[in-house]
């Protein structure tokens, strides 16, 4: 039996291997720690799923203010 064309897990793995490619490469331009957080900060921005960025920008947000205040950083 041949087949023909990509299955829908053929076309997700393929997504998640170009999406940890675009991370390596940032990670490979060297960005700090404080640029790593705003990077996701904004792209959580980015999200069709208003209630998920909404969650990732509280989170990001509090670590902020925690950070800014010596306290250790946590993602719960």
């Amino acid at each position: 039996m041949k087949k023909y064309g990509k299955t829908e897990v053929d076309v997700e793995m393929e997504k998640k291997i170009q999406s940890r490619e675009i991370v390596r490469e940032i990670l490979d331009f060297g960005v700090n720690e404080f640029q790593k957080r705003q990077i996701i900060k904004l792209l959580s921005l980015e999200l069709e799923d208003i209630s998920i960025a909404q969650k990732i920008s509280s989170i990001m947000k509090e670590n902020e203010e925690e950070s800014s205040s010596g306290k250790i950083l946590t993602l719960e």
